[in-house]
């Protein structure tokens, strides 16, 4: 993790596999915060296939990728949008491999510039524990690791965390319990991961909440709207969500 002068929080959104809702989750996650006043960012880490710009139906006139080109200064890589967060997005390269040092030095300048202009910083990485992903929790004070009662995603949150802890074993990881049909399977689920990552790998992430299924999320992702703007079930799990991070945000001037 680094340690920046003059900072906001900075958190990396992560998953063990893909079709957890992540980027969803982010996205929503950051128009809650934006609508309390909090000073958003949301950097679209993934080099390849950004998708917080098309879940947002905002289009940037640069990415991340431009930026490590030469292409564009690194200012203009900060996109706003309609609800007035902060969008990065990383990009549309072939492939993580090959992606050289220029572009992961990109990406420290414009969170370099991030952290010092916005109370919270959120990282949207790509799925499982690619380089890409690797960055986004080295730079970051902590990982909100979305997880989903399903067998594969549970085996794939649980490698990941234990990439992470093999690496950092002090490192701070927070759970997040997505798409869950019910509070006691939320529960449930938060509960068995838990004590998975606990027998096996000597500690656990720490909960900080839900989001329940919600049939409004596929037809607001098709409409490119945040499903928070049309579920007030929504709208409530994630404000519990968002004022678990209150705590740990700058104070506001």
């Amino acid at each position: 993790m680094f340690d920046y002068p003059t900072r906001g929080l900075v958190v990396a959104v992560v998953s063990g596999k893909g079709g957890t809702g992540k980027s969803t989750l982010a996205v929503n996650l950051a128009e809650t915060l934006v609508a309390d006043g909090c000073a958003v960012a949301l950097l679209d880490a993934d080099p390849c296939q950004s998708s917080c710009a098309t879940l947002l139906n905002e289009s940037p006139s640069a990415s991340v990728e431009a930026v490590a080109r030469g292409a564009v200064a690194t200012a203009r890589g900060f996109h706003q949008t309609a609800s007035g967060m902060t969008l990065v997005c990383g990009g549309t390269a072939a492939g993580f491999a090959d992606l050289g040092d220029a572009f992961y030095d990109a990406f420290d300048e414009v969170l370099g510039l991030a952290v010092e202009r916005y109370d919270l910083v959120l990282i949207d990485a790509p799925a499982r524990l690619e380089a890409p992903v690797q960055w986004a929790l080295d730079r970051s004070d902590t990982g909100l690791l979305v997880v989903v009662g399903e067998p594969t995603a549970v085996t794939g949150a649980y490698s990941l965390a234990k990439a992470v802890w093999q690496t950092n074993p002090s490192y701070p990881l927070l759970a997040v319990v997505n798409a869950a049909d019910a509070d006691a399977e939320a529960a449930q689920t938060a509960e068995r991961f838990g004590a998975l990552t606990a027998q096996f790998l000597g500690q656990s992430p720490t909960p900080v909440g839900y989001v329940p299924y919600d049939a409004h999320v596929r037809g607001a992702a098709r409409d490119q709207v945040p499903a928070v703007h049309r579920s007030a079930p929504l709208r409530a799990a994630f404000a519990g969500l968002a004022a678990s991070f209150a705590p740990l945000l700058p104070a506001r001037a």
